[in-house]
C-alpha cells in the first residue's frame, strides 16, 4: 500500500541488461470534477498504510441480456479486479437486492473489512439503438452525495458477443484519480519480448494481462522495447537487417523504420517529452552512452571512459540520466546530467547493480541487484540513500515503473521459464502479468491513454 494514505472523503476541491550488452558487443566483459459535482480528495497522512474500501454494485441491465467482456467476464468482473490491482482499494462486491448488514461485509477475496466503505460505485448498462452505453455513479457512501456521473459507450462485437474491456479501464482509472489523487493504470499497457514462435518478437497487453497481441513480424532477434510518451509507437534493438539497429514500429499501422544504426545500438530510452532517444553503443570501441534526437539526428556522446556504459534511464525532469557501468569493477549505478557534466556514482554495495529504471514520481530508482549469487530488485534513492530489497527468491530482471510510480513490471525465471510479474513495491503484493508459452522479458510500461491505440495489423 500507498506510506501515508489514510481515506477521508470529503466534499472541497534473465540476464541483466548489462550481460546483453556484453554480449551484443561481442565482449567477454489529481483531476478536477465537472462543473456541477462534488470535489472528493482523500486526505493523506504520514506513516500510515490504508486501502479505501468501496462498494462496487452489480449493474442494473436495461433491454439486455448479461454482457460479456474479454476473458468471459462482466463489466463489474472487469472493474473490481482493475480496482484491486491499483493496490489502493478493498473492493467489495454487492447485490442491490440483498445488502449485507453492516460489519460482515467482504473484499473480493474474501476477507473481512474492517473499516466503513468510503464510496459506492453503481451503474446501468442498456443498449442505444446497435450501441451498448454504462451509466456510472459513484457515491459518497456516508453522504449519498453524487462525487461524479459518467457515461461509457461500450464497444460490442455482436459476431463474438463480447463488449470492449477498454471502457471500464477508463472508468478505473477515473475512479482511482477521483478517490486518490493519483492517476490510474487501467488504460495502460506494457511492451515486451516473447519466445513462442521460434523467434524473439514484441508483444503487447493490457495492465491486467488481457488483450495480448503480437506487434512485431520480423523473424528476427528484437530485444528492449521502449514506448515513445505519445503511445503511438514502440522502439527497439532489433537484428532483422543483419546487423543490430533501433528500429521503431507504430503501433497503428505496424509501419517500421530504422532509427539509429551504429555498431551494435542497444538499450533505447525515450526522453519524458519524446524529444530525445537515449542508449548504448559499441561504435567506440567500447559501450558509452549516447543521446540524439527522437529522429536519430544530432547524436551526442555522455560517456567517456573504457569500462562498459549502459541500460540509460532518464530522470522524469529530463535533465539527468541513470546507467550501469563497470568503470571501477563490478557494474554499479551511476547518474550524470544530459549534456554529460556532473557525473556521480550512486551505488556502491553489492558485487552487482545494473538495469537501472527512474521513478516518474522522480525519488526512487529501480534495479537489478546480485545478493547470495541471485538476481534480486531494489530501490534506492536518486540521492544514494535509502536502499532497500524487494524481492526474495531470485530471477529478477528488466524491473521497469508503471506511470503511477508505486508498481513495477519484471521479468522473473522460475521452473526454467521467464514470465512477466507486476510488484506494489510498497506493499510488496506481486502478480502474475503473462502466461504465455517460451519465455517473456524486457517489459516495458506505458503512459495511460486517452484512447485505445489500433492493434497492429498482421504481419507488422
Amino acid at each position: 500500500m500507498l506510506p501515508g494514505w489514510r481515506s477521508k472523503i470529503a466534499p472541497k476541491g534473465r540476464f541483466p541488461l548489462l550481460v546483453l550488452t556484453l554480449l551484443l558487443g561481442g565482449l567477454i566483459l489529481s483531476g478536477r470534477p465537472a462543473a456541477g459535482q462534488a470535489e472528493v480528495y482523500l486526505e493523506v497522512q504520514k506513516d500510515e498504510f490504508f486501502k479505501v474500501p468501496i462498494i462496487l454494485e452489480d449493474f442494473q441491465l436495461e433491454g439486455l441480456d448479461a454482457v460479456n467482456f474479454a476473458g468471459r467476464q462482466r463489466a463489474e468482473d472487469v472493474l473490481s479486479q482493475d480496482l484491486d490491482y491499483t493496490d489502493a482499494f478493498l473492493v467489495i462486491r454487492e447485490d442491490p437486492a440483498a445488502r449485507l448488514p453492516v460489519g460482515l461485509a467482504l473484499d473480493i477475496h474474501g476477507q473481512p473489512v474492517d473499516r466503513p466503505p468510503q464510496a459506492r460505485v453503481v451503474g446501468t448498462m442498456r443498449r442505444v439503438g446497435s450501441r451498448v452505453e454504462l451509466a456510472v455513479r459513484l457515491l459518497d457512501e456516508a453522504t449519498g452525495s453524487e462525487i461524479f456521473r459518467k457515461t461509457y459507450d461500450v464497444g460490442w462485437d455482436p459476431a463474438r458477443l463480447l463488449a470492449s474491456r477498454w471502457p471500464i479501464h477508463r472508468l478505473a482509472d477515473e475512479i482511482t484519480l477521483y478517490l486518490t489523487g493519483t492517476p490510474g493504470c487501467a488504460t495502460t499497457q506494457i511492451a515486451f519480448v516473447n519466445v513462442n514462435t521460434g523467434h524473439k518478437e514484441i508483444h503487447l497487453t493490457d495492465w491486467d494481462g488481457h488483450t495480448q497481441v503480437q506487434l512485431s513480424r520480423l523473424g528476427s532477434i528484437v530485444m528492449s522495447p521502449v514506448w515513445h510518451p505519445s503511445g503511438q509507437r514502440v522502439a527497439f534493438t532489433s537484428f532483422h537487417l543483419g546487423q543490430p539497429v533501433v528500429a521503431v514500429q507504430e503501433i497503428a499501422d505496424g509501419r517500421l523504420r530504422a532509427l539509429i544504426d551504429q555498431k551494435t545500438p542497444a538499450a533505447p530510452i525515450y526522453s519524458p517529452d519524446g524529444r530525445w532517444i537515449a542508449y548504448a553503443t559499441t561504435e567506440d570501441g567500447n559501450s558509452e552512452i549516447y543521446i540524439a534526437r527522437s529522429d536519430g539526428t544530432d547524436r551526442k556522446r555522455l560517456t567517456f571512459h573504457r569500462g562498459i556504459d549502459t541500460a540509460p534511464s532518464w530522470s522524469p525532469s529530463g535533465k539527468r540520466l541513470a546507467f550501469t557501468s563497470d568503470r571501477w569493477g563490478a557494474p554499479q549505478l551511476f547518474t550524470i546530467n544530459a549534456d554529460g557534466t556532473d557525473l556521480r556514482q550512486l551505488t556502491f554495495a553489492g558485487a552487482w547493480n545494473d538495469s537501472p529504471d527512474w521513478s516518474p514520481l522522480g525519488d526512487r530508482i529501480v534495479h537489478v541487484c546480485r545478493i547470495d549469487r541471485v538476481f534480486e530488485l531494489a530501490l534506492i534513492h536518486a540521492d544514494g540513500r535509502g536502499w532497500r530489497r524487494l524481492t526474495i527468491g531470485g530471477g529478477c530482471e528488466n524491473p521497469r515503473w508503471a506511470p503511477d510510480g508505486r508498481h513495477v513490471v519484471f521479468a522473473r525465471g522460475l521452473s526454467g521459464k521467464r514470465s512477466l510479474w507486476v510488484l506494489d513495491v510498497d506493499s510488496g503484493r506481486a502478480r502474475r502479468l503473462t502466461g504465455l508459452k517460451g519465455d517473456s522479458y524486457n517489459p516495458a510500461w506505458s503512459r495511460a491513454a486517452k484512447e485505445r491505440t489500433n492493434p497492429p495489423n498482421p504481419g507488422g
